[in-house]
């Protein structure tokens, strides 16, 4: 592969965890779900081993919490071609947030550090996630967010 081409699936892959960070601050859930190959799936920092699958079942846990103020900080984004249609690649978060009140400024009820390892694919001529799967490292103040277990349905896996 020529190293223009592979720079350009870097640039286009390294841009994904930023824009999940970007929509899933600003509330914009079906953006959110988009960025994610049709049976992509996406497993939560807070609750490893869930994972969610496919597009609606990744924009429901989104769309259908509770409102909260929510800033995420990715760094460290790192992209490894594997072929024409196929990458993988991992990325730091940092997240802050405010479950009780929504306007900004607020100040954080945790400080929660962790990351993504990713696949990623292209599919309908764009990079998408194939699969996102969160794992938290540090926390400061704040309770780490216990979810109860989903369903098999809420992930997606039946219908």
């Amino acid at each position: 592969m020529k190293d223009s081409k592979r720079i350009r699936i870097e640039h286009e892959c390294g841009k994904l965890p930023l824009l999940f960070a970007k929509y899933a601050d600003n509330g914009d859930h079906a953006a959110l779900a988009e960025l994610f190959a049709e049976d992509g799936t996406y497993d939560r920092p807070f609750q490893p081993g869930y994972p969610f699958h496919g597009r609606a079942a990744i924009q429901a846990i989104f769309r259908d919490r509770p409102p909260i103020l929510v800033r995420h900080l990715v760094t460290n984004v790192l992209v490894e071609v594997v072929s024409k249609t196929r990458a993988r690649g991992s990325s730091y978060v940092v997240m802050m947030s405010n479950h009780e009140l929504v306007e900004p400024p607020q100040s954080a009820n945790g400080i929660f550090v962790g990351g993504f390892d990713d696949e990623y694919l292209f599919e309908d001529g764009a990079w998408r996630f194939a699969s996102r799967q969160g794992h938290l490292a540090l926390h400061e103040g704040g309770k780490i967010p216990v979810f109860p277990t989903p369903t098999d349905e809420a992930r997606g896996l039946r219908k």
